[in-house]
């Protein structure tokens, strides 16, 4: 019996300076596990070893999708003790575009070092607009694409019901954002449309919704956070009387920027805004100049709850007419809350809220809505 305890002893110290042989990687798991799958970018947190791919460099974390992993894991700056790559990436920041690869963090965690070819390069982590992997390292079509384009990002939504039986109703809601950013200059499109209808056994098909709203903004950053900017506004809003509408605008605005996705932006402006009714004859076509009142703001929250991102956003427009400001006015609200799901993926909930001058007493000033959407992001 004691001869049986001694072996097992001794295996257990021998099993023990095995273990220990290397505090790094005891097994060299993780080193063996890398070079089977040509795994080539690498981090260190904490002392311990990662290896994955970067897939985004964020204001505050980066991005990085771990061996083995189809989820995405997220890492503050301040954890990381070094990083390397063997990826080559494609990185856009101020005005430049360069592909080269990480080799390393430094000066309290806010800049990162770039090898492009022969040269060394620090770049400042919040100067980054955009980062993909380079087409040499993924050829695909997607990847080429996002490369030809990387000042542009943006997202696609989807909204349907259908309900069948006595009462028949089908809805649909697209939402469609789309972003340039390069330097000084941004442009921003937002297009939302909502479409219903309804039916039942005794009453005919009636369209409760019909509604098409498209904002194009151009921005210019001349100075830090202060920009100037021109804007049209276009929708119509049958079930609501209204035929169409434009509202062009200029003005100045200023960002109160808080961290890169967190800011606060208003506004202030001239516009004309000129708006035609389905029933022409009982309400005539109406124009005004108004004041260009606006309110813009982004709060993105990583590791919140159980969430590993969760995203608040809204805007606010207030165009008043200056010649008579209790007459006409238009106000359109939007809130949102969107929570990434996966890479491209994304669950969005949207708060509109619409006041104008409607000359429909029928129709009425005010109209809300809320929906829930389904979005792919690019």
């Amino acid at each position: 019996m004691d001869g049986v305890v001694k072996k097992l002893f001794f295996l257990f110290l021998i099993g023990t300076y095995m273990l220990y042989a290397s505090q790094d990687d005891p097994l060299n798991l993780e080193v063996e596990r890398a070079e089977n799958a040509k795994v080539k970018d690498r981090i260190v947190v904490h002392g311990m070893v990662l290896y994955g791919k970067v897939i985004d460099i964020g204001q505050e974390k980066l991005s990085f999708r771990l061996l083995y992993s189809t989820g995405v894991s997220r890492f503050a700056y301040k954890d990381i003790d070094a990083i390397s790559t063997e990826y080559s990436y494609h990185i856009s920041f101020k005005r430049m575009d360069i592909v080269g690869k990480i080799e390393g963090i430094e000066d309290n965690k806010e800049y990162l070092k770039i090898r492009e070819g022969k040269d060394l390069r620090t770049i400042k982590i919040a100067d980054i607009d955009n980062i993909v992997i380079s087409v040499n390292d993924d050829p695909s079509l997607e990847n080429i694409i996002r490369n030809k384009m990387p000042y542009i990002s943006g997202n696609i939504n989807f909204g349907l019901e259908r309900e069948s039986g006595s009462n028949q109703k089908n809805t649909t809601n697209v939402l469609f954002n789309l972003n340039y950013k390069k330097a000084e200059h941004e442009v921003k499109l937002y297009v939302d449309y909502e479409f219903e209808t309804t039916e039942t056994a005794t009453t005919p098909k009636v369209q409760n919704k019909d509604e098409l709203v498209s904002i194009v903004t151009y921005k210019n950053h001349f100075r830090n956070d202060m920009y100037w900017y021109g804007s049209l506004a276009a929708d119509y809003d049958r079930p609501r009387q209204i035929q169409n509408r434009t509202v062009p605008s200029v003005g100045f605005g200023y960002r109160y920027r808080f961290k890169k996705e967190r800011w606060i932006e208003p506004s202030l402006g001239l516009a004309y805004a000129r708006t035609r009714y389905v029933d022409e004859i009982l309400y005539p076509e109406k124009r005004y100049t108004a004041a260009a009142i606006g309110l813009n703001g982004k709060f993105q929250a990583d590791d919140f709850m159980y969430l590993n991102s969760i995203v608040f956003d809204g805007f606010l427009m207030y165009y008043p007419s200056l010649e008579a400001l209790g007459e006409d006015w238009i106000f359109r609200a939007n809130a949102g809350i969107t929570i990434p799901l996966f890479e491209f993926f994304s669950v969005k909930l949207i708060y509109t809220m619409i006041n104008d001058s409607n000359p429909d007493p029928a129709v009425g000033n005010n109209k809300t809505t809320t929906k829930l959407l389904f979005g792919f992001d690019f």
